[in-house]
């Protein structure tokens, strides 16, 4: 985790954007699978003149939330076509293999695969907008972020963000070089505090906090004095849903957050940035984003897809995130993408 003589992290000699995707495009098959077989989706849309996704939702009562995961992976797999007046359309590789009474009909196949279990949580996700529970673990229905009072199951959950923060943590530490003075940051749900370290690795003037609750605050700090980050990051127990967020900071951090909660959930938190920021501060959402037209990319549209199954959120678009920060009141919001399908959206605080 140590800088190198440099002051950058030592990067590893290979990509693992592969790897990335493999874990995270997970559970795309299976919602897939249910448009094909258990929707007849193309069938339906293929037999319409026009198509919007209110249609949809209303005609094959589905949750909007969940349709719009489902919409977008379509498109972002080439069997949807988003057309003029926010309608749709089968894209022809659909229309040829996906539709009843074409003579390259493949919904057979597909068929053969609807009974797995994958299938009957998205099927429910989809009616319904109701999550799953982590890795469609069948001992424990709890909410994940409810389990994660469970000490063992908090170390396992700090554990794999961690993990996958340790590649994505430089990258983003190079995309926020364009904000001057920068001097105290806030990390909001911050885990492990990886992407508060790769901070104070690439700007050492910067001091460090993390916000999390108990037991994540006290796992964060074992990991920080491990790691030699204790002097520099520090760990402020604290939930961002209940009260306001601490204030004297200049950066709000929320690195794979958002796509956890819903719209609401999420006006809620950058009302509360927004409350706790020092004037003329900066907000940065760091994770993976559906591109401004909602057509992909395909890796973030897959993982929207697991987010949808198992949290309230989803990946957010760059086009859903800008009004909600503009309406929180943050100005000259931008967006910079980084590594491994990932992006930042930049927001700042009028100065005065």
């Amino acid at each position: 985790m140590n800088p190198d003589s440099t002051g950058n992290r030592a990067r590893p000699l290979t990509d693992p954007v592969s790897l990335y995707r493999l874990r995270e495009g997970v559970y795309a098959a299976d919602l897939l699978i249910v448009a094909i077989v258990e929707l007849d989706l193309f069938t339906w849309i293929g037999r319409r003149a026009e198509v919007r996704a209110a249609d949809i939702e209303k005609e094959l009562r589905l949750d909007s939330r969940a349709l719009d995961v489902l919409i977008t992976y379509l498109v972002a797999l080439g069997l949807l076509e988003r057309a003029p007046n926010e309608t749709l359309r089968l894209s022809p590789l659909a229309a040829e293999h996906l539709v009843a009474d074409s003579s390259w009909d493949m919904r057979a196949y597909f068929g053969s695969l609807s009974e797995r279990p994958g299938c009957a949580e998205m099927m429910t996700a989809l009616r319904s907008g109701k999550t799953s529970s982590w890795s469609s673990a069948t001992e424990d229905s709890r909410d994940w972020s409810d389990r994660l009072i469970d000490p063992g199951w908090a170390r396992h959950v700090v554990a794999s963000m961690d993990s996958r923060g340790l590649f994505l943590g430089a990258e983003f530490a190079a995309a926020l070089d364009e904000l001057p003075d920068i001097r105290r940051s806030l990390d909001i749900g911050g885990d492990s505090g990886v992407y508060s370290c790769a901070l104070v690795d690439r700007r050492p003037e910067v001091r460090a906090s993390v916000l999390e609750r108990s037991p994540v605050d006290e796992l964060g700090r074992e990991l920080l004095v491990r790691r030699g980050y204790a002097d520099r990051v520090n760990v402020i127990t604290g939930d961002m849903f209940n009260g306001p967020l601490p204030g004297g900071f200049d950066l709000h951090i929320y690195s794979h957050v958002l796509h956890d909660w819903s719209e609401a959930q999420v006006r809620d938190l950058l009302d509360a940035s927004y409350a706790a920021l020092e004037p003329g501060g900066w907000i940065v959402d760091h994770d993976a984003h559906i591109n401004a037209d909602k057509t992909g990319p395909l890796p973030v549209a897959e993982y929207s897809v697991m987010m949808m199954h198992g949290t309230h959120g989803k990946c957010w678009s760059v086009s859903e995130l800008e009004p909600m920060l503009t309406d929180s009141g943050f100005v000259d919001v931008r967006h910079k993408d980084t590594i491994s399908d990932r992006s930042v959206v930049i927001a700042r605080k009028p100065a005065a």
